[in-house]
């Protein structure tokens, strides 16, 4: 099917999903692009979405909400056997408070832009990320399409999606999710075994990077390539709280692997315990 099918996020963006997309179906249908679309209702809807339009022969999805709804789509997608993934399509209008994904690609929510890129339909071939886990007495597994994260990391993403649902939405929020965080934080012992080393002890963070981007324009993996077919991890040993604030400029600027206890390592997969 030619047909987009575009997964909106109505309260993306503080709400800007909905506020916008009135004007996004006007102009798509002034360019005469075909589409149908759907809002997310919940948590987890998009990936839903997807999987169902996938078999009801939809080949070319764009979403219209930040990087969770882009996340819960690839899911979607990659969790799904009926159809290669190489066949299907996604693209995005940024709507959310992060953008990094679409921060890597340099795009700009620029709606006559969109359209025209809408009409010729490139393309382009980027990894995928995949964690496999143990969770509730099962094997289970992830995908992601940017940045993953361990640890504080993740510590600060669950605070801040807690930020979100309370209607804190602001591009600063994974920033202050993580000077609270960073209160209560203790560091986790871990043994991580990456290429042909064997690291183990108490770590603070570790960021898996596909994309260099996350937490709203913070480089935690500068020498990350999207499609160059290796991940890009970067593993902060533990450190006093006072030098994780002094160096927070740092995960700005992409000098974050030049303070000392930084290390970053090019894989195609690594385990950690």
């Amino acid at each position: 099917m030619k047909k987009y099918f575009f997964i909106i996020n109505p309260n993306a963006g503080n709400e800007g999903g909905s506020r916008e997309w009135p004007k996004i179906e006007e102009m798509l249908k002034a360019n005469d692009i075909e589409f149908d679309f759907a809002f997310t209702e919940k948590v987890g809807h998009a990936e839903q979405l997807v999987t169902d339009k996938i078999t009801k022969s939809y080949r070319k999805f764009i979403v219209v909400g930040g990087d969770g709804t882009l996340n819960e789509v690839t899911n979607g997608i990659f969790k799904q056997k009926d159809v290669p993934t190489n066949e299907i399509y996604l693209g995005l209008i940024q709507m959310g408070t992060g953008n990094d994904w679409a921060r890597y690609y340099n795009m700009k929510p620029i709606y006559q832009e969109e359209m025209e890129r809408l009409k010729k339909c490139p393309s382009k071939l980027q990894d995928v990320g995949k964690v496999e886990y143990h969770c509730d007495g099962e094997n289970k597994s992830s995908y992601f399409i940017n940045v993953a994260g361990l640890c504080f990391d993740s510590t600060v993403v669950k605070a801040t999606n807690e930020m979100k649902e309370r209607g804190r939405r602001t591009k600063f929020a994974y920033l202050i999710s993580l000077l609270k965080s960073l209160i209560k934080y203790k560091p986790w012992h871990l043994k991580i075994y990456i290429n042909d080393e064997v690291l183990e002890g108490e770590f603070l963070s570790i960021s898996i990077g596909n994309g260099k981007f996350s937490g709203g324009g913070m480089i935690q993996t500068p020498e990350a390539v999207i499609d160059d077919g290796f991940l890009h991890v970067t593993i902060y040993q533990n450190m006093p709280k006072y030098k994780i604030v002094t160096n927070v400029k740092k995960l700005y600027n992409s000098k974050i692997l030049k303070v000392k206890g930084v290390r970053s390592f090019k894989t195609q997969k690594f385990r950690i315990e």
